[in-house]
Parts: C-alpha cells; structure tokens; sequence
C-alpha cells in the first residue's frame, strides 16, 4: 500500500463513514414515544444528582464564600436550564435541536482550538498580539468571529453526514 492510500485511510478513520442515504434525503428518526421508554436507567438518577449537587453548591457558596444572593439565584437558573436541556435533548430528540447542537459544537471547538492555539504560539514565541499590528477590528474577526463560522459549517457538514443523530442517542 502506497503513502497516498495510508495517509487517506488514516485521516478516513477521523470522519463518520458515508451514509447510505440519497444525498437528496435526510432521514428524519420519529421515535419519540421508543426514545423514553429506552433511555438508559442511570438517567433518572443522574438528573437527581446533578439538581442535588447544584442546590448544595449554591447554598455553600452562599454561606460558606459570601456569594451575593442575585449570583447564587442566577447560577442557580444557569444550571437548571442546562440540566433541563440536556434532558430536552436526551428523550425529546429533534432533527432541529441536534442540527443546532452539532452546529454550536463545532463552532465552540474551532474557536477554543484557534483562540488557545492562538495564544500558545503568541506565549512560546514572544510574538506580539495580532492587534499590535493588525488593528483590533481585523484581530477580532480573524481570532474570535470566523473560528465560530467555520466551526458552525464543520459541524454542519458533520451532523449531515450522521444524519444529525448525536451520539450515544438510543
């Protein structure tokens, strides 16, 4: 086997395979009713857990670190969201919430690898910031915006060739 073909089956392996679908049609999975009755049974207890843990930890931070009452409320109304979710999108799954789950994935990967791959070559060189002699405007296109409209497009591209099925989805 050549180089060409070794290096292709190496970086293939990266990448979902190809789907057996027309390029035309997606299939659209409508399980709602099988989804919840084939959720895994760590599930239950896990949401438990996780609203356990964040009551405890708001009122420790509350007494315990003197956190104001407006931050402990709001960090409280942040987790809840989030813990509400991420059961919306483990037995409620949708082809919209999963294609905007695979589009914000993607887009917060490229920007966390760009922006800290940014700053560790700026850091281990001893390079100027970008803003120094590009201008602020173009550095926060360059460093902060297009990372996230790439991402967005990768993960898209992803989430189509899955058909947007997340992981792990029963």
């Amino acid at each position: 086997m050549n180089i060409k073909n070794r290096l292709g089956s190496f970086i293939r392996g990266w990448f979902p395979e190809e789907t057996k679908l027309p390029r035309d049609k997606i299939k659209i999975f409508e399980t709602k009713a099988k989804v919840s009755k084939t959720k895994p049974w760590w599930w239950k207890p896990l949401l438990m857990a996780s609203i356990l843990i964040c009551i405890v930890s708001a009122v420790a931070g509350f007494f315990l670190f003197d956190v104001s009452l407006a931050q402990v409320v709001a960090g409280l109304a942040l987790s809840f969201l989030g813990i509400c979710f991420a059961y919306y999108i483990r037995v409620r799954p949708s082809m919209n919430v999963n294609r905007v789950m695979y589009i914000l994935l993607g887009g917060s990967v490229t920007f966390w690898i760009i922006f800290g791959g940014g700053a560790f070559i700026i850091w281990a060189t001893g390079l100027p910031p970008p803003a120094r002699y590009l201008g602020p405007w173009i550095s926060l296109i360059l460093v902060q915006i297009a990372p996230w409209i790439i991402g967005a497009f990768i993960g898209d591209w992803i989430g189509k060739r899955r058909n947007y099925i997340l992981p792990m989805t029963p």
